[in-house]
Parts: structure tokens; sequence; C-alpha cells
């Protein structure tokens, strides 16, 4: 299984550690206590809670917690260790990455059974967003004094691989939790996680017909992958979110921070974007280019507001002339040495940050560059590794990037998380840092919204503001990345058999669904597609 790029491999299982953490934490070793089918409509598929229920007014939710679940050390999960959890998060921000305390008032724990989430307004999103949430053993973590920096390298969990039977910088193996409450749906012994550091290295490995589940991107896949196993070696792609240049609008750099939070140089820089070299040449045609300020993906058009795709949509064009008259109508002339400053004489120069290995973000990260420079722009890249990449986010030390972000059943989570003002800084979803009020306003009511029609309505509003302030730049939809074989397994998920987002990567909950449906193939009955 490869679901991260590093170049080598740190024995870090902390759920809390956002930019840390091995991607293998989530989920397979923190079970969620509810996920929702993104393609099924939103359906709740019920882990560690067998359901909830909303209180009449709205302002308050009650789960009902599992009955006879053990942590993999075999003592009791109960609704105290999911208070537990949120009234940790609630009481040491660092930690908040899900957002409990922006929506919690208090939780109580009422039976070992049930828990009661008071909220601090109507939030009928709550549950979707809480199904991030990684509860964790009160009798562990209740005496760890430093629980962001602690690497939590034997962790105790709930989930169906929790135990790390081998660990080494090149390759780990996380096995299967001796108390796992789902342990007849669980057909896995282990997953093996070899140390991969890019997409050229996943490239080398493919001969070998050792990888049963990646996610990756694959120039000409057909011939460097299906090809040397037609009958086992398969892949599905299709249209997923949003990837987008962003600008870090808080960064301590003055004449970086005068031009990020000018939209006309925004929509300057948009123009510069080869969107359609970025998906051709970059891309080998897997993404979509994005064509709309909004930032709409393609798979929400039925929630679509035309009059976001108006005249928005002008800067999304590329049009290196263009750009140049408007940075110059703007006043960020070019100096002597042909790079371009601020009205105010200040200079601008930034690098472009993209995890090391990427090789299609590097190669469309150049692309930009090469735009950017066209037009009088100081611009570099910088290629941290993966790990590093995710901690610069979080900690608001970097220029600009390209990245993407995690949709959800609506487009709203995608907006919400990556452009609400509580978000920023939080998560790798989010990090424009971008604040604006109205936004802010319009993400509440929404989440006050009880009816599919309201939340259209509010929904339109969204993409208006957004179309109009343009606080980042749309470039393309990637695909979904996701390749497979059926050579020692069953029960992919495929484009013939569409159950549910099949990726592996860590923003993706329904992940552990989709390991629960996978077996070893029956050798005597000669195999199966999938």
């Amino acid at each position: 299984m490869h679901i991260e790029e590093q170049t080598s491999w740190v024995r870090n299982f902390n759920p809390f550690d956002v930019g840390g953490r091995r991607q293998s934490t989530l989920d397979f070793v923190y079970e969620p206590l509810v996920v929702f089918n993104e393609l099924d409509n939103g359906k709740p598929s019920y882990r560690l809670a067998t359901g909830f229920k909303f209180a009449d007014d709205l302002k308050s939710i009650t789960y009902t917690i599992r009955e006879g679940v053990k942590w993999s050390d075999g003592k009791p999960l109960t609704a105290a260790d999911v208070k537990f959890t949120i009234e940790l998060m609630r009481k040491n921000p660092v930690l908040d990455f899900v957002g409990v305390a922006d929506s919690i008032a208090s939780v109580e724990a009422p039976s070992p059974t049930e828990v009661k989430i008071t909220l601090k307004d109507v939030d009928t999103h709550f549950p979707e967003s809480l199904s991030d949430l990684p509860v964790v053993p009160e009798h562990i973590w209740k005496d760890i004094a430093d629980p962001l920096a602690f690497k939590n390298e034997n962790p105790v969990g709930s989930g169906p691989m929790t135990e790390i039977r081998r660990f080494t910088p090149q390759v780990y193996e996380q096995c299967r939790n001796p108390n796992y409450w789902d342990a007849a749906s669980l057909k896995i012994d282990c997953l093996k996680l070899p140390q991969i550091s890019g997409n050229d290295q996943v490239l080398a490995t493919l001969p070998d017909g050792q990888m049963d589940w990646f996610g990756s991107f694959i120039p000409e896949i057909e011939k460097t992958y299906v090809s040397l196993d037609p009958k086992h070696n398969h892949y599905w792609q299709p249209s997923a979110e949003t990837v987008a240049f962003q600008m870090n609008l808080k960064t301590t750099k003055p004449g970086n921070a005068a031009a990020f939070n000018d939209i006309a140089f925004r929509h300057a820089i948009s123009l510069v974007m080869d969107r359609t070299a970025m998906v051709d040449i970059a891309g080998f045609g897997y993404p979509v280019v994005n064509l709309h300020a909004s930032g709409l993906p393609p798979r929400f058009d039925s929630w679509r507001n035309p009059d976001a795709e108006k005249a928005q949509d002008e800067w999304m064009a590329y049009d290196i002339d263009k750009a140049s008259k408007a940075l110059d109508d703007a006043g960020y002339a070019k100096g002597a040495d042909g790079f371009r400053a601020t009205p105010k004489g200040e200079p601008i120069a930034f690098s472009i940050m993209v995890p090391n290995g990427w090789t299609d973000w590097i190669d469309a990260v150049q692309i930009a560059a090469e735009g950017l420079r066209k037009v009088g722009i100081n611009v570099s890249v910088t290629t941290p590794e993966y790990e590093q990449w995710g901690k610069q986010i979080v900690e608001g030390n970097f220029d600009t990037l390209i990245n993407s972000r995690a949709d959800g059943p609506t487009p709203f989570r995608g907006y919400y998380q990556s452009l609400a003002t509580a978000f920023g800084g939080r998560i790798t979803g989010a990090p424009s840092r971008y604040s604006n009020p109205d936004l802010d306003k319009l993400f509440s009511d929404y989440k006050r919204a009880t009816t599919i029609e309201e939340r259209k309505a509010i929904f339109n509003q969204i993409q208006l503001v957004v179309a109009d302030n343009f606080p980042v730049v749309p470039l393309f939809n990637g695909p979904t990345w996701y390749q497979f074989s059926t050579k020692r397994f069953t029960g992919w998920v495929s484009k013939d058999d569409p159950a549910l987002n099949p990726e592996n990567h860590e923003n993706n909950r329904m992940r552990l669904i989709h390991l629960l449906r996978l077996h070893p193939v029956d050798e005597k009955a000669g195999g199966s597609n999938g």
C-alpha cells in the first residue's frame, strides 16, 4: 500500500499532529464515529457510533456509542473516551484540526453509550464535520503532558489496523487490531507501507508487481502500468477536487503581503496561469481545466450559480499581455532589474512551494513560474519533503503554493474548510488564511439551514462572494488518484462499481469502508477482476 511520499519514515501515529503523523493513522488506527459516502448522497456508515439524533431545536445532538467496543489493549471504549477527546481538542486549540471548539458549547456523557453535544448554534452540517474526529483512549492520553509533541509510537486505537509489527525508515507494517469490534468484516492481516519518495519511484516499482493499492500520478498509465499485467492492473480516476494557486495572505513579508492582498494583483496572476499546459503537459491530460472564478468542481454542476460566472470569469483566461497591462494599471511597475514592485516600491519576491516527488504538480508549478516571470514577477520554486510541506502550511512559513481541498457529499465542505477564517493555519487545506466576515456569515447560515433548497440558495451566495473577491486562483480539477491490482486481493471499488471514493489518502474517510470490502483472491477460483 502506498499513501504518502517521504524520503524516510518517522514513527509518529499521533492523530493530532497534522504535519507529522503517518497517513495511516486516521481511520486505520482511530476509527471515526460515522462516515458519510459522498458518492451515495451522503449516506452514513456507522462505526464507533450506531446513530445520532438532533434535538428538536437543532441545538444539541446525541450520539449512541456502539456497545462492546474495546481498545486494542483490551480496555472498553465508552462515551467517556469520546467526551475526553472533544474536551482535549477544545482546551488545546493547537490540536483542534476538526474545529470542535468553533461549534461545541459543551459535551456530556450521561451513560457509557451516550454522548450529548450542545452546540453554540444550529449546525446541521455538524455530523459531517465530526466525521474527522479521531477518538483517543482517555486512559492513555490523560497522562500525556504535551499531546502535540507526543509521537505515539505504539498506538492504542479502535480501528482495524493498530499493531505496528515492524517499523524501519524504509518500510513499516501495520497489522490487525486483536480486539477489533468488526473483525468479521476484516479479511486483511497487515498493511505493508514501503517508503517511496515520489512519483518517479512509484513508476520504478510497478514492474515488480508488488503494489496492491496506491494513488499516484502515473504518466501514460495504460502503457506504464496496465500493460504490465492487463488482467490484474486497473485504475479509476474520475475528476475530483479543485487545485488552486494560493497565496499566504498573512505573510510577514511587506511587499508580498501588499500584493497578495490586492485583488488586482490576484487577477493579474490568474491571467499568467497556462491551465491548458498544466493539464496536458504536466498532468498528461488527467486533470480538467477549471475556468470559473468560483472554482466549483465539475461534479457539483447541479449547485452551479451562473451569476458567479459572468464578468468574474474573464480573469481565468491565459493572457500575458492583459496580465502585464493589469499590473501596470495597478501600479506594479518594473524596476531596473526587470522585476515588479508594489505601488509603494516594496519588492515582491516569492517562492512556490510544492512537495518533493510530486512530479505532476512540480511541472505545473514550473509552468506557473514561467508565466509569472514573463510579466516581471520575481519567483522561484521550492520542493520540501511532504512532511515539512505540511508543517510549513500549518505554521504559515511559506509564500505561495498550489493545493487541493477535501470535498464532501456537497460542495460546502471544500469551501468552508479552505476559506473560513477559523480553519486558517489549522489544516493543510486552508493555507491562504483568508478571512471575510461576509463569507463566514454565509457559512454559518448554511450550517443553520434545514432543507436542500435553503442550502443551495445560500451556497449560490457563497459562490458569488468567492468569485467576486477571488481569494485563491483556481487552476484545474485533479483526478481521483486510485490504482489497484486484483492479483492478490479482490473487492475493489472500480468504475464499474463506483460505490465510494476509492482513494487511500488520509483526507478520505471512506477508505476505511474500502479496506473492509477487500479479501484475498481465491486461488482455486482463478481470481477476480474486482
